[in-house]
């Protein structure tokens, strides 16, 4: 291990002023890397690279002389059974040799945590990179096996995948690495399971066995979002995928849901089997929602479209009652009746028909669901 010039850097601000001394940090061939006297980065200390080989203290006094070197005590670093880098404490050799293993202690600790942190850094990107390829349709098996034995994931296991984005307003996403601690601490109990920031997306690989626990995961993911972010999370949840090469299938199923659940806006969770009328609407592409939208709605303008959409989705929560309808959006019975009339001469299809209500529901939905400018119905764009 050799240890990063910054680190050694913040290693010495950090124990600059625990003693009174000059503090100087090397590397393992005795060329000093930090220092509270910055003239002296770069030159070398015999003494200190004899520290390091022996792994033991080497004092410097008027009897134990090294080139380069000053009075005081070059004490080896520990980490992991080898020596990774050397402190020296200048100064006489009765003054500084007590803080020698004070000082080693402290250094080792703060050593120990940046490296605990650069390996969860590395597992956090090798865990983001592996997601990354299991998503693909197509995706390199091989390499996605190598991440998986470097993590130790076992990808022959079934798994649900969830994606989630916050619900928030305009087209910025949030920084949801400031839910990392949250989350990972939550997956402590899933220990099969794992999850990655994927560009605007939280991307969750769930253990099938814990399905069952998927709505109290949401609910507490969510509240934590709300509270860090300011905005809650929503999730779409796929089918269990037998195995890693088709977990993509789950993930597609998943940005489905959860683009169903943001055009619907009524929970925080949506899975794939659950979206009824939604398994239709986001199946069809962009373009044959434009044409059955043009050709029903033809000569409308946008206001009059949103216009009859009201009036149409009111008379349909009210099961066609006139009076009901009516009443919800303050119109008279033979106002309300007018309209729907109107709703029939404009588009030739009328809402009191069975088959052209039909239509009409199609048309003014696919209207709204591609009207927010996403990516629907294909998550591979995502």
């Amino acid at each position: 291990m050799n240890l990063d010039p910054q680190i050694a850097e913040t290693i010495v601000d950090n124990l600059k002023d625990v003693i009174n001394h000059e503090i100087n940090l090397f590397d393992t061939t005795g060329t000093i890397i930090a220092s509270t006297d910055r003239a002296r980065i770069g030159t070398t200390h015999e003494g200190a690279r004899l520290a390091a080989e022996t792994q033991q203290p080497v004092p410097i006094d008027s009897e134990h002389q090294f080139k380069g070197a000053r009075h005081g005590i070059n004490v080896p670093v520990m980490f992991q059974d080898a020596a990774v880098a050397v402190i020296g404490i200048t100064g006489e050799r009765a003054e500084v040799e007590p803080f020698g293993n004070v000082i080693k202690k402290m250094t080792e600790i703060l050593i120990r945590e940046n490296w605990d942190h650069v390996e969860q850094y590395d597992r956090r990107v090798r865990i983001a990179n592996l997601a990354s390829i299991l998503k693909l349709r197509h995706h390199d098996e091989s390499l996605a096996a190598y991440y998986a034995s470097l993590l130790q994931i076992d990808l022959d296991i079934p798994r649900i995948v969830l994606v989630g984005c916050a619900r928030a307003e305009g087209d910025d996403a949030p920084d949801y690495n400031d839910l990392y601690a949250m989350l990972h601490a939550r997956f402590q109990s899933f220990r099969t399971s794992f999850f990655a920031f994927l560009e605007r997306d939280i991307c969750m690989f769930i253990d099938a066995r814990d399905e069952h626990r998927l709505p109290s995961l949401v609910e507490g993911i969510s509240d934590d979002a709300k509270r860090v972010l300011g905005h809650p999370l929503i999730f779409g949840a796929g089918r269990p995928a037998p195995y890693g090469s088709v977990y993509w299938r789950s993930y597609d199923e998943a940005c489905r849901a959860l683009e169903w659940l943001a055009f619907k806006d009524d929970d925080k969770l949506m899975r794939f089997e659950d979206m009824d009328l939604g398994l239709l609407i986001s199946s069809v592409s962009q373009d044959s929602a434009l044409q059955l939208v043009n050709h029903v709605f033809a000569g409308l303008s946008k206001r009059e479209i949103e216009e009859y959409q009201e009036i149409f989705e009111a008379y349909v929560r009210h099961n066609g009652s006139i009076v009901h309808c009516a009443e919800e959006l303050y119109l008279h019975k033979n106002t309300l009746q007018n309209r729907l009339n109107k709703i029939a001469a404009k588009t030739g299809y009328n809402p009191r028909d069975l088959a052209d209500h039909t239509v009409l529901t199609i048309a003014f939905m696919l209207h709204s669901y591609y009207g927010k400018g996403t990516n629907h119905g294909d998550p591979r764009t995502r």
